[in-house]
Protein backbone atom coordinates (compact mmCIF):
# COMPACT_ATOMS: atom_id res chain seq x y z
CA UNK A 1 0.00 0.00 0.00
CA UNK A 2 1.21 3.43 -0.86
CA UNK A 3 2.28 5.78 2.45
CA UNK A 4 0.74 8.54 3.08
CA UNK A 5 3.39 11.70 2.41
CA UNK A 6 3.75 15.23 4.80
CA UNK A 7 5.66 18.46 3.74
CA UNK A 8 8.46 18.85 5.30
CA UNK A 9 7.91 20.36 9.15
CA UNK A 10 9.24 23.37 11.25
CA UNK A 11 8.70 24.78 14.31
CA UNK A 12 7.98 28.19 15.38
CA UNK A 13 6.62 28.44 18.97
CA UNK A 14 3.83 30.35 19.83
CA UNK A 15 3.07 31.69 23.09
CA UNK A 16 -0.84 32.08 22.41
CA UNK A 17 -1.84 28.61 24.09
CA UNK A 18 -2.83 26.80 27.08
CA UNK A 19 -3.86 23.11 28.74
CA UNK A 20 -6.50 20.81 27.23
CA UNK A 21 -7.27 19.83 30.98
CA UNK A 22 -7.49 16.81 30.38
CA UNK A 23 -10.06 16.97 27.39
CA UNK A 24 -8.91 14.70 24.56
CA UNK A 25 -8.67 15.63 20.90
CA UNK A 26 -11.46 14.34 18.55
CA UNK A 27 -12.05 17.46 15.82
CA UNK A 28 -9.76 18.29 13.37
CA UNK A 29 -10.27 21.90 11.97
CA UNK A 30 -9.29 23.09 8.64
CA UNK A 31 -9.00 26.68 8.29
CA UNK A 32 -7.44 29.02 6.08
CA UNK A 33 -4.90 32.41 7.23
CA UNK A 34 -6.38 35.22 5.16
CA UNK A 35 -2.92 36.07 5.05
CA UNK A 36 0.12 34.94 3.96
CA UNK A 37 2.50 32.11 4.93
CA UNK A 38 5.47 34.21 6.57
CA UNK A 39 2.69 36.95 8.15
CA UNK A 40 0.18 33.92 9.89
CA UNK A 41 3.10 32.30 11.67
CA UNK A 42 4.19 35.81 12.46
CA UNK A 43 1.17 37.34 13.67
CA UNK A 44 0.51 33.47 15.52
CA UNK A 45 3.94 33.98 17.36
CA UNK A 46 3.39 37.45 18.44
CA UNK A 47 1.69 37.89 22.29
CA UNK A 48 -1.11 40.52 21.80
CA UNK A 49 -2.45 38.93 18.96
CA UNK A 50 -4.15 36.25 21.47
CA UNK A 51 -4.74 33.60 18.19
CA UNK A 52 -2.50 30.37 17.47
CA UNK A 53 -3.15 27.48 15.40
CA UNK A 54 -1.36 24.38 15.67
CA UNK A 55 0.30 23.93 12.17
CA UNK A 56 0.36 26.58 9.21
CA UNK A 57 0.73 24.96 5.40
CA UNK A 58 2.30 27.26 3.45
CA UNK A 59 0.96 28.07 -0.45
CA UNK A 60 2.69 25.45 -2.51
CA UNK A 61 1.97 22.69 -0.07
CA UNK A 62 5.86 21.93 0.31
CA UNK A 63 6.21 23.36 3.67
CA UNK A 64 4.55 23.55 6.79
CA UNK A 65 5.35 24.61 10.29
CA UNK A 66 3.84 23.61 13.88
CA UNK A 67 3.27 26.29 16.21
CA UNK A 68 1.74 24.74 19.25
CA UNK A 69 1.75 21.50 20.37
CA UNK A 70 -0.67 19.15 19.71
CA UNK A 71 -1.39 17.91 23.78
CA UNK A 72 -2.19 22.16 24.17
CA UNK A 73 -5.13 24.08 23.12
CA UNK A 74 -4.18 26.41 20.45
CA UNK A 75 -6.73 29.32 20.26
CA UNK A 76 -8.71 29.36 16.65
CA UNK A 77 -12.06 28.19 17.59
CA UNK A 78 -13.44 29.69 20.63
CA UNK A 79 -15.64 27.26 22.32
CA UNK A 80 -14.11 24.37 19.95
CA UNK A 81 -10.51 24.97 21.37
CA UNK A 82 -10.47 22.51 24.12
CA UNK A 83 -11.17 19.37 21.89
CA UNK A 84 -9.93 20.31 18.39
CA UNK A 85 -6.39 20.89 16.66
CA UNK A 86 -6.10 23.49 14.06
CA UNK A 87 -4.94 23.37 10.73
CA UNK A 88 -4.52 26.72 8.63
CA UNK A 89 -3.96 27.07 4.58
CA UNK A 90 -2.03 30.08 3.73
CA UNK A 91 -3.70 32.20 1.38
CA UNK A 92 -7.31 33.84 0.54
CA UNK A 93 -10.36 31.85 0.49
CA UNK A 94 -11.16 34.70 -2.53
CA UNK A 95 -8.46 33.58 -4.34
CA UNK A 96 -8.45 29.96 -4.04
CA UNK A 97 -5.95 27.49 -3.21
CA UNK A 98 -3.74 25.56 -5.57
CA UNK A 99 -4.06 21.97 -5.59
CA UNK A 100 -0.96 21.13 -3.70
CA UNK A 101 -1.91 22.78 -1.01
CA UNK A 102 -5.65 21.21 -0.80
CA UNK A 103 -3.62 18.16 -1.16
CA UNK A 104 -1.10 18.48 1.14
CA UNK A 105 -4.04 19.85 3.92
CA UNK A 106 -6.03 16.58 2.90
CA UNK A 107 -2.96 14.77 3.89
CA UNK A 108 -2.13 16.27 7.23
CA UNK A 109 -5.59 16.35 8.18
CA UNK A 110 -5.77 12.32 7.33
CA UNK A 111 -2.53 11.93 9.18
CA UNK A 112 -3.88 13.60 12.07
CA UNK A 113 -7.44 11.03 12.09
CA UNK A 114 -4.31 7.81 12.01
CA UNK A 115 -2.69 9.26 14.97
CA UNK A 116 -5.72 10.03 17.29
CA UNK A 117 -7.42 7.12 16.52
CA UNK A 118 -10.31 9.41 14.84
CA UNK A 119 -12.44 8.23 12.15
CA UNK A 120 -12.17 9.64 8.72
CA UNK A 121 -15.83 11.52 8.97
CA UNK A 122 -16.83 15.12 7.87
CA UNK A 123 -17.97 16.34 11.46
CA UNK A 124 -20.44 18.80 10.26
CA UNK A 125 -20.91 21.34 12.95
CA UNK A 126 -18.70 20.14 14.63
CA UNK A 127 -20.94 17.06 15.95
CA UNK A 128 -18.92 13.68 17.24
CA UNK A 129 -15.31 12.96 16.06
CA UNK A 130 -13.54 13.84 12.81
CA UNK A 131 -12.68 16.83 10.78
CA UNK A 132 -14.70 19.77 9.56
CA UNK A 133 -13.71 23.08 8.54
CA UNK A 134 -13.81 26.66 10.18
CA UNK A 135 -17.08 27.47 8.67
CA UNK A 136 -18.49 24.73 9.81
CA UNK A 137 -18.73 25.54 13.29
CA UNK A 138 -20.57 28.64 13.12
CA UNK A 139 -20.96 31.21 15.84
CA UNK A 140 -19.67 29.22 18.36
CA UNK A 141 -16.67 28.78 16.13
CA UNK A 142 -15.99 32.58 15.89
CA UNK A 143 -18.17 32.84 12.63
CA UNK A 144 -15.48 32.83 10.42
CA UNK A 145 -15.96 31.33 6.69
CA UNK A 146 -13.04 29.44 5.66
CA UNK A 147 -11.45 27.62 4.01
CA UNK A 148 -14.51 28.01 2.15
CA UNK A 149 -18.15 28.10 1.78
CA UNK A 150 -18.73 26.20 -1.68
CA UNK A 151 -20.27 23.00 -0.56
CA UNK A 152 -19.18 21.22 -3.99
CA UNK A 153 -15.16 22.99 -3.29
CA UNK A 154 -15.75 21.14 0.55
CA UNK A 155 -17.18 17.57 -0.87
CA UNK A 156 -13.75 17.70 -3.07
CA UNK A 157 -11.97 17.83 -0.30
CA UNK A 158 -13.92 15.75 1.90
CA UNK A 159 -13.28 13.25 -0.69
CA UNK A 160 -9.36 14.13 -0.92
CA UNK A 161 -8.91 13.37 3.02
CA UNK A 162 -10.79 10.32 2.47
CA UNK A 163 -8.11 8.40 0.10
CA UNK A 164 -5.44 10.41 1.99
CA UNK A 165 -6.40 8.30 5.24
CA UNK A 166 -6.61 5.14 2.86
CA UNK A 167 -3.01 5.31 3.04
CA UNK A 168 -0.27 3.71 5.18
CA UNK A 169 0.00 6.59 7.38
CA UNK A 170 4.54 7.53 8.48
CA UNK A 171 5.21 6.65 12.29
CA UNK A 172 6.38 10.40 12.82
CA UNK A 173 5.96 13.39 10.51
CA UNK A 174 9.40 14.24 9.55
CA UNK A 175 11.01 16.42 12.15
CA UNK A 176 7.86 15.42 14.66
CA UNK A 177 9.03 15.01 18.01
CA UNK A 178 6.21 15.77 20.36
CA UNK A 179 6.69 19.11 21.50
CA UNK A 180 7.97 23.13 20.61
CA UNK A 181 10.46 25.47 21.92
CA UNK A 182 8.94 26.99 25.17
CA UNK A 183 10.28 30.60 24.45
CA UNK A 184 8.32 32.67 21.56
CA UNK A 185 11.01 33.13 18.50
CA UNK A 186 11.81 37.13 17.47
CA UNK A 187 9.57 38.00 14.94
CA UNK A 188 8.08 40.88 13.37
CA UNK A 189 4.65 41.76 13.78
CA UNK A 190 2.23 42.10 11.48
CA UNK A 191 0.50 45.80 11.21
CA UNK A 192 -3.18 44.57 10.69
CA UNK A 193 -5.43 41.74 12.33
CA UNK A 194 -6.01 38.84 9.87
CA UNK A 195 -8.54 40.25 7.37
CA UNK A 196 -10.99 37.14 7.96
CA UNK A 197 -12.05 38.67 11.81
CA UNK A 198 -15.31 40.53 10.98
CA UNK A 199 -15.28 44.37 11.57
CA UNK A 200 -17.38 45.42 14.43
CA UNK A 201 -17.08 41.83 15.85
CA UNK A 202 -16.15 41.00 19.39
CA UNK A 203 -13.21 39.34 18.44
CA UNK A 204 -12.21 42.46 16.25
CA UNK A 205 -12.72 44.13 18.95
CA UNK A 206 -10.32 42.31 21.73
CA UNK A 207 -7.88 42.52 19.22
CA UNK A 208 -7.63 46.26 18.54
CA UNK A 209 -8.26 46.32 22.88
CA UNK A 210 -5.25 44.55 23.38
CA UNK A 211 -2.81 47.04 20.54
CA UNK A 212 -4.16 49.80 22.30
CA UNK A 213 -2.34 48.56 25.68
CA UNK A 214 -5.74 46.19 27.49
CA UNK A 215 -4.18 45.17 30.95
CA UNK A 216 -4.74 42.51 31.08
CA UNK A 217 -4.51 41.32 27.84
CA UNK A 218 -8.04 39.72 26.61
CA UNK A 219 -8.99 36.82 25.02
CA UNK A 220 -9.47 36.71 21.84
CA UNK A 221 -12.54 34.43 22.27
CA UNK A 222 -15.29 36.13 20.70
CA UNK A 223 -17.29 36.84 24.04
CA UNK A 224 -17.91 39.86 25.40
CA UNK A 225 -17.41 38.94 29.22
CA UNK A 226 -16.57 41.18 31.95
CA UNK A 227 -12.93 41.77 31.13
CA UNK A 228 -13.82 42.71 27.72
CA UNK A 229 -16.20 45.05 28.74
CA UNK A 230 -14.23 46.99 31.07
CA UNK A 231 -11.58 47.52 28.68
CA UNK A 232 -14.73 48.89 26.42
CA UNK A 233 -16.18 51.22 28.95
CA UNK A 234 -12.26 52.60 29.94
CA UNK A 235 -11.56 52.74 26.24
CA UNK A 236 -15.14 54.52 25.67
CA UNK A 237 -14.10 57.20 28.58
CA UNK A 238 -11.43 57.69 27.43
CA UNK A 239 -12.93 58.69 23.72
CA UNK A 240 -15.57 60.61 25.73
CA UNK A 241 -18.17 57.79 24.31
CA UNK A 242 -21.42 56.83 26.39
CA UNK A 243 -19.13 54.27 29.08
CA UNK A 244 -21.90 51.41 28.73
CA UNK A 245 -19.59 48.72 27.58
CA UNK A 246 -21.54 48.07 24.30
CA UNK A 247 -19.78 47.76 21.09
CA UNK A 248 -21.86 49.83 19.16
CA UNK A 249 -21.46 52.01 15.74
CA UNK A 250 -19.87 54.98 17.42
CA UNK A 251 -17.49 52.27 19.57
CA UNK A 252 -16.69 50.76 16.47
CA UNK A 253 -15.39 53.28 14.57
CA UNK A 254 -14.03 55.14 17.45
CA UNK A 255 -11.77 51.80 17.72
CA UNK A 256 -10.87 51.91 13.87
CA UNK A 257 -9.98 55.34 14.05
CA UNK A 258 -7.53 54.49 17.13
CA UNK A 259 -5.77 51.33 15.35
CA UNK A 260 -5.63 52.64 11.81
Amino acid sequence: MTTLTLPPLKHVASPNFSSRHGTPVDLIVCHDCEGSYAGSINWFANPASQVSAHVVLRDDGQEATQMVDFADKAWHVVSFNPRSIGIEMAGYAAKGFGAAEWQDAANIIAWLLHRFNLPCRWAQHGSGPGFCSHYDLGAAGGGHKDPTTDSAVWAAFVKLVQDAYALTPPTVWDSYSGAVPLSPPTFVPTPTVRSDVGVGSVEWAQLRLNALGAAPQLATDGILGPATKAALIIFQRVHKLDPDGVLGPLTTDALKGATT
